[in-house]
C-alpha cells in the first residue's frame, strides 16, 4: 500500500511539474505613438496596457500562460503603422492592442 501511495504522489508531482513546464508566454503587441505629435496619449495607452497585462498575470494569466507585452511605435503615421503591422506579423505575434490613431488602423 505504501508503495502505491508513493507512486501516486510521484505521479502527481510529475504532473504538476509538467504543467509548469508547458506554461508559455503569450506575446501581445501593443502599438501606439511613442513618438510624434500625440506621444503623450501614446504613453497613457502603453501604461494602461502594461497595467492590464500585469493584473491579468497576477491572477494566473490566461489558462496559466503569462502575457508579455511587445511594444511598437507607429508615431500615428500611416506609413510607419504599415511597417509596424508587417513587423508584428513577421514576429509571429497573434494578438494586438492598438493602434491609438484612426489613421494608423
Amino acid at each position: 500500500m505504501k508503495r502505491n501511495a508513493k507512486t501516486v504522489i510521484a505521479g502527481l508531482v510529475a504532473l504538476a511539474m509538467s504543467q509548469a513546464a508547458f506554461a508559455k508566454d503569450i506575446k501581445v503587441a501593443v502599438v501606439g505613438a511613442m513618438s510624434g505629435p500625440v506621444a503623450q496619449w501614446g504613453d497613457m495607452e502603453f501604461n494602461g496596457a502594461r497595467q492590464a497585462i500585469k493584473d491579468i498575470n497576477a491572477q494566473g494569466g490566461i489558462k496559466g500562460d503569462k502575457l508579455v507585452a511587445v511594444e511598437y511605435d507607429d508615431a500615428c503615421d500611416p506609413k510607419q503603422a504599415v511597417a509596424v503591422a508587417n513587423k508584428i506579423v513577421n514576429d509571429g505575434i497573434q494578438y494586438v492592442i492598438g493602434h491609438l490613431c484612426s489613421s494608423s488602423t
